[in-house]
């Protein structure tokens, strides 16, 4: 039979480690999105000097294409952060069930230990009890 050895404080560290990578994780996915926005200000359009006049604000082809980029690759980072933070919480409620599970045998086996029902003894009673 296989032997599991789930350590509650290792676990702990380890999600205080991914949350840690987690929050760094964050300000790095802001700054992506603040610098593909930037790109697209710095890539222009394909009219010599940039827009001007009337059409002064205008995007080129290349800062739409960075903003459809971005809306198509926006649901995915977000669904990463999700998906990390599910994990997280998967391994701290399987930890949390392994731990009570232990507690739960432990305690039937004292439980067990302590009141073995033998047939010689009389009627209600209970060897190991005091």
């Amino acid at each position: 039979m296989s032997k599991w050895d789930i350590s509650p404080s290792g676990v702990g560290h380890v999600v205080s480690t991914v949350g840690d990578v987690m929050t760094v994780l964050d300000d790095i996915i802001t700054a992506y999105s603040q610098d593909m926005e930037g790109a697209a200000k710095a890539a222009g359009t394909v009219a010599p000097g940039g827009a001007g006049g009337a059409n002064k604000g205008q995007t080129g082809l290349v800062a739409a294409g960075i903003a459809e980029f971005l809306r198509e690759s926006a649901e995915e980072l977000q669904f990463l952060g999700v998906r990390m933070g599910k994990s997280v919480n998967g391994a701290v409620e399987a930890t949390v069930a392994y731990r009570d599970g232990d507690l739960e045998m432990a305690a039937e086996a004292q439980h067990r230990a302590a009141g073995l029902v033998r047939p010689d003894m009389p009627d209600g009673w209970k060897a190991g009890r005091l």
